[in-house]
């Protein structure tokens, strides 16, 4: 191992794990006889830099066209996971804004340090093609967004919520961590591309049913759906956006990247293909359906959310590289468009100090007519609406 190669691949990842730890330093140090607003922007402003700097470094690294392939997959850059690696990072930056200026508690600190660590996990989630790093990746996502969902402590639907998210999760990791030791046992290797080559065993079909079940908690598709509603609405808004957006992007991108050599293999092919359009079809029927009697802002965008990996799922059964380009690109859409959303619905949560529903945006359009036209370019777009992006996502 070259560890200055190393040192040079994880550089905007340590840049993420030094800011996490120089803001609980500062928060319990420097700031901590200051009031609570003061420290939030504080906290706010040391997380942005620090992203700002490790979005800069992935860029550096995009320019400089790197590309390596460390530790068997352990760590893969190249243009393609650079490229979503940054988009976390942006995204990671905007959703830690939305917070800055409405503090969840006064355990602020350890509010942005979990953000940040939950976009660590998602930028080696998405730069692996070791199934082991993987599982771990999603861990760190997973434990930090479970505790964020509950970090409101006076709201004791919040804590449900985490609750209900966590049992979920845990059962999900169970799944997925048996799937990937029989995966382990059937083709001998911790390497995702070893699915193109493997005889398609009993074994090997198990594997990759427990893999789907577990991802398919983690991207919130029909029937593995049953968390979402609730943890989008009892979270702090931001948080929500955070689940909504970033988590879908690393676990999606996971899922195409196990479905990439599954399409390379004619034993898996047609199995897979028929499960994941079952999934597809009742995803899309029960997200819409669900949508249409909601009242709360944050529930509705929970079951577009669903119906919106039904889409995506469309795509990456098409299991050949354009359809999984495209589902890519679905996913970098539909995450603009939704946390540009729950962006709205958190500026109208903290100016009505609760939460909003979709009543409450009666005469919006006299009110804050930038904000109401903001909304509707999000909602049009993630109803596919033409010219906006979401209509070429669902049309490639």
């Amino acid at each position: 191992m070259d560890y200055l190669r190393l040192l040079e691949a994880t550089a905007p990842d340590l840049i993420v794990v030094v800011s996490l730890f120089t803001i609980l330093g500062i928060d319990y140090g420097l700031l901590r006889n200051k009031d609570a607003l003061e420290r939030n922007r504080t906290a706010a402003n040391l997380s942005t830099l620090g992203l700002a700097l490790a979005f800069a470094v992935t860029v550096w690294q995009l320019r400089g066209r790197m590309d390596l392939n460390l530790g068997d997959g352990q760590l893969v850059l190249n243009s393609l996971t650079l490229s979503f690696k940054a988009l976390l990072f942006v995204l990671a930056a905007v959703v830690v804004q939305f917070s800055a200026g409405n503090p969840v508690n006064r355990h602020l600190g350890e509010y942005y340090a979990m953000l940040l660590l939950c976009t660590l996990g998602m930028g080696f989630l998405i730069t692996t093609e070791n199934i082991l790093m993987a599982f771990v990746a999603l861990e760190l996502i997973s434990l930090s967004l479970y505790a964020l969902t509950a970090f409101r402590k006076s709201s004791l639907v919040a804590a449900e919520a985490a609750i209900k998210y966590f049992t979920f999760g845990g059962l999900s990791s169970a799944f997925l961590l048996f799937g990937l030791s029989y995966l382990y046992g059937a083709t001998s290797s911790l390497h995702i591309d070893a699915l193109a080559t493997a005889e398609a065993t009993p074994l090997l079909l198990l594997a990759l049913l427990f893999i789907f079940v577990g991802l398919g908690f983690k991207v919130a598709v029909v029937p593995f759906h049953l968390w979402a509603p609730d943890v989008y609405q009892c979270a702090p808004t931001p948080v929500a956006g955070w689940v909504a957006t970033g988590s879908k992007i690393a676990s999606a991108f996971l899922l195409i990247r196990i479905l990439h050599p599954v399409a390379a293999n004619p034993d898996l092919h047609q199995a897979t293909l028929s499960a994941f359009s079952a999934i597809a079809v009742v995803s899309m029927l029960i997200g819409n359906l669900g949508a249409l009697r909601q009242t709360n802002l944050k529930r509705l965008l929970a079951y577009s959310g669903i119906a919106n990996m039904g889409y995506l799922l469309v795509g990456a059964i098409a299991l050949s590289t354009a359809g999984m380009a495209s589902s890519l690109f679905y996913v970098v859409v539909y995450s603009l468009a939704n946390l540009g959303a729950f962006g709205v619905v958190a500026v109208l949560t903290d100016h009505l100090g609760r939460e909003a529903r979709i009543d409450d945006f009666k005469g919006c359009w006299k009110r804050s007519p930038s904000l109401a036209c903001a909304f509707l370019v999000f909602f049009l777009s993630l109803a596919g609406i033409p010219p906006l992006a979401g209509f070429v996502g669902k049309y490639y």
